[in-house]
């Protein structure tokens, strides 16, 4: 294995593992629509810094993460649905970084592989975030484990029972956020929305248990990503939508096994008149 093969490697591995980590916070949360539209303000950023000659990783992540410290106050304060609040933040920055997209003159090409996720975009100093953003919610759940569990079922009854759910709840918005961020150039922003539900989605059909969809969430979304990389070797297709395919056919696939485990069994003696 070269040098390169093996950073490919470890970049499919942690960022699939951090993907269906943030995945299962999210779905959890009941709030899968703002991986979506974290992934498109982290987007914005990534355009931004192009325009204020800034690092794009810290950009993107600070825009990602003012838009998820937005969404609940403004939800609150106007009365609006979180699921609402997100779907108009979410037409705002895609507009916004399409409207850079179209004004930039130079590094155009450098700007769309963001969108579309491009591998030769990673470098070795890329794979310390990747790591960081699939071991810091995972220290989070497991140090904080019925904190956390309580935040995940319902925010009202977690902070009624003493626990700092705000802070914890912001605490993995954040950590998801940091997520999307580092994965914008591998998977890319338009299409990094799978990656981060399809596994979780797959993991909650084939597990029920608390710990065991955790960790097969993170066992999927590898999967998904070291599939999707297989497959845009093999048939040299993009890497970002050789994982979309591969994380699509992986809940296919869980909705196939759920389906069968809840079919009542094979009469062998035929059916009843």
């Amino acid at each position: 294995m070269t040098s390169l093969e093996l950073k490919w490697l470890l970049t499919a591995l942690l960022g699939g593992a951090g993907c269906g980590l943030a995945g299962f916070i999210l779905v959890s949360m009941n709030l899968p629509f703002m991986g979506i539209c974290l992934a498109h303000a982290a987007l914005a950023g990534a355009v931004l810094s192009y325009f204020i000659h800034t690092p794009t990783l810290p950009t993107a992540l600070v825009a990602a993460l003012l838009t998820a410290a937005l969404i609940g106050p403004l939800a609150d304060k106007t009365r609006t649905h979180a699921n609402t609040m997100m779907s108009i933040l979410f037409s705002l920055t895609l507009g916004l970084a399409f409207l850079g997209i179209g004004l930039l003159q130079q590094q155009r090409s450098d700007v769309l592989s963001l969108m579309w996720g491009n591998l030769l975009l990673v470098r070795w100093v890329d794979l310390w975030p990747l790591g960081a953003a699939a071991l810091l919610p995972l220290l989070l759940l497991s140090l904080l484990g019925k904190e956390t569990k309580a935040v995940l079922f319902d925010r009202e009854i977690a902070r009624s029972s003493g626990i700092h759910a705000t802070a914890i709840y912001y605490a993995m918005i954040a950590f998801c956020g940091l997520t999307v961020t580092v994965n914008l150039n591998v998977v890319g922003g338009l299409m990094l929305y799978s990656l981060l539900t399809n596994p979780a989605v797959a993991a909650f059909q084939l597990s029920s248990g608390y710990r065991s969809v955790i960790v097969l969430s993170m066992l999927l979304g590898t999967l998904s990503a070291l599939g999707g990389l297989v497959v845009s070797f093999v048939l040299n297709w993009p890497a970002g939508a050789s994982i979309v395919l591969v994380s699509s056919l992986v809940y296919a696939i869980s909705l196939t096994v759920a389906g069968l485990r809840s079919a009542p069994p094979w009469n062998r003696e035929g059916p009843e008149p």
